[in-house]
């Protein structure tokens, strides 16, 4: 999420009314909630607000959410590829578990790492969290799986930064979760 700013936007519809809750995929900020913000969009000119909402961010949609934007004429240019996004993070965990298996070889006395378990996969549709608006449980339920996925990789970076042999697989601070970002398909939503 280099281009632009690291703050995603969820978006979700209930009842046809949108709903978008936004979460920061950027390195971690110490005292700072990746859950940044939330909307239910039924005030007197949605099309405005949902647009405002999700102009300049990556989205992660529901199909209910795609349905919202195209209604309202919200495009969006960037969505999460989520399947890669977790596949990337998985990658990199594994390149950095070689890279201390290779440095145990010469060095006996290291500490392994102790890697922290993704979330379970994601179904979108299926999603949920109880909230304390219904119409944003399932946005609330994505929101919340992809803080728990920026935690594990949280821990990634920590186990990485920790270990100087491996700081030069990254560099010396920490980055943001390696999110996989597709360009929308011309004239879909998101």
């Amino acid at each position: 999420m280099n281009e632009g700013s690291s703050v995603l936007a969820v978006v979700d519809a209930m009842d046809g009314v949108p709903v978008v809750w936004w979460v920061d995929l950027g390195p971690r900020i110490a005292g700072i909630s990746r859950l940044c913000g939330a909307w239910v969009v039924d005030g007197a000119d949605p099309a405005r607000t949902l647009q405002a909402l999700t102009a300049t961010r990556v989205t992660l949609s529901t199909v209910d959410g795609e349905q919202a934007l195209k209604e309202h004429e919200g495009a969006t240019e960037r969505v999460l590829d989520l399947e890669a996004t977790v596949t990337s993070v998985v990658a990199v965990r594994d390149g950095l578990q070689t890279a201390y298996e290779e440095a145990a070889t010469t060095k006996k006395s290291l500490t392994p790492p102790r890697w922290s378990a993704l979330p379970e996969p994601l179904d979108i549709e299926a999603a949920e969290a109880a909230a304390g608006d219904p119409r944003t449980a399932r946005a609330l339920g994505i929101a919340r799986w992809l803080n728990d996925l920026c935690r594990a990789w949280d821990a990634v970076e920590d186990e990485r930064l920790k270990r100087s042999y491996m700081r030069p697989l990254g560099g010396p601070a920490e980055r943001a979760l390696p999110a996989v970002i597709r360009d929308a398909q011309p004239g879909v939503a998101a």
